[in-house]
């Protein structure tokens, strides 16, 4: 199995960042973790970082659906222009409190995500999606 170099989240939830920065670290002590509560500020770290990263790498991200500036599903789009060189670096997931079938549905018709979480994350949690990183679709690769 292969590790992710990164994982990031990015909720507007503060309490919930840490209480995913805590599972992170249960499951991985040393994980590289960065979290982000305005999905802007996310994109452009995304922009500025990813264009120059082993392209071997990967890095985990975690997306809340509902946040107030730009939704997950904004996030998403505006993710799409980054381009395939970008998208291959990263396995997506939902993270959220949401319990509408329709947000699951989506999510699982979006060729950009690879799973759905409920809030809280947990270690277990992330292992699934780190072991869920190893089935990423081949147009990742």
């Amino acid at each position: 199995m292969k590790e992710p170099s990164r994982f990031i989240v990015v909720d507007d939830n503060r309490t919930n960042n840490l209480i995913c920065e805590f599972a992170i670290r249960k499951y991985k002590k040393e994980a590289n973790i960065n979290l982000f509560t305005e999905p802007e500020v996310a994109l452009q770290n995304i922009r500025k970082d990813y264009g120059m990263r082993e392209r071997n790498e990967f890095t985990i991200l975690f997306l809340d659906i509902n946040m107030p500036s730009m939704t997950g599903w904004e996030f998403l789009e505006e993710f799409r222009h980054f381009g395939k060189e970008v998208h291959r670096q990263f396995v997506i997931y939902i993270l959220t409190s949401s319990v509408d079938e329709r947000d699951k549905d989506k999510a699982a018709s979006d060729p950009l995500v690879a799973g759905f979480f409920s809030k809280p994350l947990t270690a277990v949690g992330v292992q699934q999606a780190v072991d869920g990183a190893d089935d990423k679709p081949a147009h990742w690769r």
